[in-house]
């Protein structure tokens, strides 16, 4: 795969026009903007999967940055990233398993940004995920989601995937435990 390469645009709900494709180094500003706003909704969005403590800095995203490029480069990492208005608005990826007995599996991320979401974005990048992995080769992909984010959790429904497991408490947020959904999808 190739760093950059659009796979699709279209229209989101609100009439802007959407491009998904893959990261490319020059996203780094955004990647640092999209990675730190995130952070920064989290304490007032319960339902927000970021785990991330603290906001980064360009430094550390350069570097997480470089390592998803090579994945994408090596094709061990499925990239699919929205951008609106030459700004990124969503950041998804499957990656592939590291072992010979779990190449075939990938594990997938993703995340829109507040003010992006409801528009239809999540839904066309899980849609854009899923046919790139199959096309990659993977059969089976595998993602996390807290179990009252119901508006990720639906998405994922659409896109084919069903609940495989629970992790009772795994996060405690504003002093609330929350179980985490294991959901997964064969290709």
């Amino acid at each position: 795969m190739k760093t950059g390469r659009i796979y699709r645009r279209f229209k989101a709900s609100n009439g802007e026009g959407v491009t998904l494709r893959a990261l490319k180094w020059e996203d780094l500003d955004d990647c640092v903007a999209f990675i730190n706003d995130l952070v920064g909704e989290k304490n007032t969005e319960p339902n927000l999967g970021i785990i991330a403590d603290r906001k980064q800095t360009r430094e550390e995203e350069a570097k997480w940055l470089a390592n998803q490029l090579t994945g994408i480069e090596r094709g061990s990492i499925v990239s699919v990233v929205a951008e609106l208005g030459g700004r990124l608005a969503g950041n998804g990826s499957v990656t592939r398993g590291s072992y010979e007995d779990t190449k075939h599996h990938g594990y997938l991320g993703i995340a829109i940004s507040r003010k992006h979401r409801d528009q239809g974005l999540g839904l066309e990048m899980m849609r854009t995920l899923v046919k790139e992995s199959r096309k990659a080769g993977l059969k089976t992909i595998e993602l996390e989601v807290f179990a009252n984010n119901q508006r990720a959790i639906h998405v994922y429904e659409k896109t084919g995937f069903k609940e495989a497991g629970r992790i009772p408490k795994k996060m405690l947020r504003n002093g609330k435990f929350i179980d985490s959904i294991v959901m997964a999808s064969e290709l």
